[in-house]
């Protein structure tokens, strides 16, 4: 077999397709891979890449849409001692382009038709030699910045999962993540660093959320990691039963008592994991077994996963809703920074990667349990003034979530006219306009100017609501 250098992803992987080269490894929406055919064309993609002369650690793009190109394009990149940034050929053009113009990688790789270029950039990245891939965070709460993930954090947490949701070889993990976006790395690597199968599916399954559930059955998934608002665009085909499904782990957003009761209607037999952790300190930090009976409100994100440790630090005074403090996370296989010229200084000043250590200050404020459980309550930056009077919208998005008619809510100030407006999924316009009275008396003073039905949210590409979406949806309503 091939040497392919010091990536302890890409080891494993050949180790695997050495030993089981005729297991099934990656499939597709028409075609299906076994580990030794995977290994050939990861082995001419090293030979592809390393063809165009670059020096080790030079930033490379991994362009990919349907089929099953990708993982042999990513683990053949690293295998060349390239670092991929993933971006996704289904995605609108103008964010992957803004994605690309700011990370400057030195060639692209088309994934789906084992394509190969140089861009002509004249000072391409050159990383250090932990760096295992760069991703840009998904924009929610501002200009999406370049982040620098660590080589041997990626298999320290594929190797966690691997230990606690029992993966073996043949288990089946459902790759539903854009490329991207971060997770994409828990769907890939779970399967492919386990002996597992990875099923890919299209774009047709993966931007029709009706199509969902059924493709789940279908392929018999076991293994599902899915974010909770677009997870409840999939409950909307009403009378798919997925009885496969052994763990489904949610991330990305709060999640709720009342939609994982939901979820276990749709998917019966699977346990519920919670997981938490922001991109800078690797897929996730953080991990809370739901139990049966968990209630309809917020749940916690547990404990640190082994290595990992949390600092609640005071920012500020107690305030109206109490002790408001910064989530800080520690890791040894957090991130290595931040892409030059991606960031401000305030970023910079928040991620640190010191003596083998990352450590970041979240945007986050949390709270500890009686049990010692991590609670994620919002984020600092969700205070909008209105009126002379601060609104916490991510209070108004939670306190909306506890009503059952609202299956998802999001809410934003619109610029125009300061109004905060509270955007929800389930409820008709009548019955949308007719929660604000019942939010009043949860609420107060915080209670937002209009409550507005809309028949989907705008998402972003790893599945979380699109703030700015969801204001230019509101705008053109208005304007209607």
């Amino acid at each position: 077999m091939t040497h392919v250098g010091d990536c302890p992803v890409v080891e494993r992987v050949g180790w695997i397709a050495l030993r089981y080269p005729d297991r099934v490894a990656v499939v597709g929406s028409d075609k299906v891979l076994r580990y030794g055919e995977l290994w050939d064309r990861v082995n001419a993609w090293r030979k592809r890449c390393l063809s165009l002369g670059l020096p080790p650690g030079s930033l490379v793009a991994v362009q990919s849409g349907d089929g099953c190109g990708l993982p042999a394009a990513f683990l053949g990149a690293r295998a060349a001692g390239l670092v991929p940034l993933l971006l996704d050929s289904g995605l609108p053009r103008g964010r992957t382009a803004a994605v690309q113009a700011a990370a400057r990688p030195a060639a692209v790789l088309v994934a789906d038709t084992e394509a190969i270029e140089l861009t002509g950039e004249p000072d391409p990245p050159v990383l250090p030699p932990e760096a295992g891939y760069v991703v840009f965070s998904s924009g929610t709460q501002g200009v999406p910045k370049g982040i620098v993930g660590q080589a041997a954090g990626l298999l320290a947490f594929v190797d966690w999962e691997i230990g606690e949701l029992d993966v073996h070889p043949g288990t089946r993990v459902a790759m539903l993540t854009s490329p991207a976006f971060d997770v994409v790395y828990r769907d890939l690597l779970l399967a492919l660093c386990s002996g597992g199968e990875l099923h890919v599916a299209d774009r047709h399954v993966r931007f029709a959320p009706s199509a969902v559930l059924a493709w789940l059955a279908e392929r018999e998934i076991e293994v599902l990691h899915a974010v909770p608002s677009l997870s409840a665009r999939w409950l909307e085909a009403a009378g798919q039963v997925v009885n496969s499904v052994r763990h489904t782990l949610f991330a990305g957003e709060p999640l709720y008592g009342r939609h994982v009761r939901r979820w276990r209607q749709a998917v019966p037999d699977t346990r519920v994991v919670n997981l938490y952790g922001p991109a800078e300190t690797t897929l996730a930090r953080f991990y809370h077994h739901v139990p049966d009976d968990c209630g309809d409100g917020l749940q916690p994100v547990g404990r640190p996963l082994p290595g990992g440790a949390v600092d609640l630090v005071p920012v500020g005074p107690a305030g109206t809703h109490g002790d408001v403090r910064r989530v800080e996370i520690a890791t040894p296989d957090g991130s290595l920074g931040y892409l030059p010229g991606t960031c401000s200084p305030d970023d910079l000043a928040r991620l640190r990667r010191e003596d083998g250590v990352t450590r970041f200050q979240t945007q986050d404020r949390g709270l500890l349990t009686a049990d010692g459980d991590l609670v994620v309550a919002g984020r600092l930056d969700s205070n909008v003034k209105r009126r002379g009077i601060f609104v916490d919208i991510m209070r108004v998005e939670a306190v909306a979530a506890e009503l059952p008619e609202v299956r998802a809510a999001c809410c934003v100030q619109l610029e125009s006219s300061s109004e905060i407006v509270l955007a929800v999924l389930g409820p008709d316009q009548v019955t949308a306009a007719g929660l604000r009275h019942r939010l009043r008396v949860l609420l107060g003073a915080e209670v937002p100017d209009r409550v507005v039905a809309v028949a989907s949210l705008p998402l972003l590409p790893g599945g979380k609501a699109d703030r700015r979406g969801v204001r230019e949806l509101l705008n053109l309503e208005d304007a209607a």
